[in-house]
């Protein structure tokens, strides 16, 4: 029996750099592009990745002087703390002056939010649904001697799976296109483990495809930015690179970045000529979780030694990612705005996803949202004490 749980599945994966660099997803070849990549030529770069999307911001607001108002909402990670980002938006949209955005970034959690939160308002109901109705074993379904024995995690995601295919239905799907096709971006970040980088997929060109395999592929992206590594199985994608077909492992977005507010490394003046002129942009940032260090007392077993290296690990991450974006801002003129958890917020979670402890968070954030945001308008400093 303890073989037959250590066997190992022999992939078909690619490890050569150039077939890494050409891999693409067959049919949809506007599907994809590396997340850290700085082009020699951006135009083309995101001509590559969006080669159905007309000029940004068509139907965008616009200023008295005819530049565009161009929105950026970005969406982390969290777990669990989605559901932080989910009733923000909901309170925000009670308050009556949340925006549309013209693009909407998620990884992880975030991923999760991304698209209902891209749909707008009337989408609410179903976000306030997944984050407060869902518990741990309602969503995966724990396996620990498989993993612990050489399978490939701790948990299957089939109920999770499933709760994602239930929402993002064919209806669903259309929405997406039609709102990619007016000139906005939905953008979901995966990291591809094999090529240790990070993937940012166009959710808009993949909802807009013919391809049949295109509503399975968008479901999978969000299972795959949200599927953390060890606990959670990872995604395998099937790929073609020279003429043969290969499977790409893409995990947790977090694993690579936490946040992201544009598809390509670039500074964001010279993503001005995508616009029919200059744009205004405002970026506001909604990190699922608390910024500053959360001390417990962490239990001396393998998995809560390891799981605890890991999410510190990404909050660091996060700062220096948060720094950047700020700089960004100031360098392309660009509004910045970050909230977070207050650290006021109190309770703890008794289990991953915990219905009772999310249901006080999410009504922390349509607090919040309802009663004004407090944006903090360049990123946090963590004071001694």
């Amino acid at each position: 029996m303890l073989p037959g749980c250590a066997a190992v599945m022999i992939r078909d994966g690619i490890s050569d750099p150039k077939l890494i660099a050409d891999a693409q997803v067959p049919g949809i070849p506007g599907a994809r592009g590396w997340a850290d990549v700085v082009p020699r030529d951006i135009f083309a770069e995101v001509r590559r990745i969006a080669p159905n999307l007309p000029r940004l911001a068509q139907d965008a607001q616009r200023t008295p002087d005819g530049r565009p108002i161009v929105e950026i909402l970005a969406l982390s990670g969290g777990g669990g703390d989605g559901a932080f980002g989910a009733g923000l938006l909901k309170g925000w949209t009670a308050r009556g002056n949340r925006p549309e955005f013209e693009v909407v970034t998620g990884v992880s959690a975030g991923a999760i939010i991304a698209p209902f939160a891209y749909l707008g308002p009337k989408y609410d109901a179903q976000l306030e649904e997944i984050w407060t109705q869902y518990q741990t074993n309602q969503l995966i379904v724990t396996q620990l001697l498989p993993g612990i024995l050489g399978g490939a995690s701790l948990a299957d995601t089939t109920p999770l799976q499933s709760l994602i295919e239930k929402y993002v239905d064919t209806v669903f799907l259309r929405a997406i296109a039609h709102q990619y096709k007016r000139g906005r971006l939905l953008l979901v970040l995966t990291t591809n483990l094999d090529a240790q980088r990070p993937v940012v997929w166009n959710m808009g060109e993949i909802a807009a495809s013919r391809d049949p395999d295109a509503p399975a592929l968008f479901r999978k992206i969000i299972l795959a930015s949200a599927a953390i590594p060890g606990a959670l199985p990872p995604v395998h994608i099937p790929v073609v690179a020279g003429g043969k077909a290969y499977e790409e492992m893409h995990v947790d977005g977090g694993t690579t970045r936490e946040v992201f507010v544009s598809p390509i490394q670039a500074p964001l003046r010279d993503l001005d000529k995508l616009y029919p002129a200059p744009p205004l942009r405002r970026i506001y940032i909604i990190k699922n979780g608390k910024i500053a260090p959360e001390p417990e007392v962490v239990q001396a077993q393998t998995i809560s030694i390891a799981a605890r290296a890991i999410f510190t690990l990404i909050k660091a991450q996060n700062h220096g990612e948060i720094y950047a974006i700020s700089r960004r801002a100031q360098d392309g003129g660009a509004d910045f705005n970050f909230i977070a958890v207050p650290e006021s917020f109190k309770d703890k979670a008794k289990e991953f996803f915990d219905p009772p402890y999310q249901r006080k968070l999410f009504d922390e954030g349509v607090r919040l949202g309802r009663s004004g945001i407090p944006w903090m308008k360049a990123p946090p400093v963590i004071y001694g004490r």
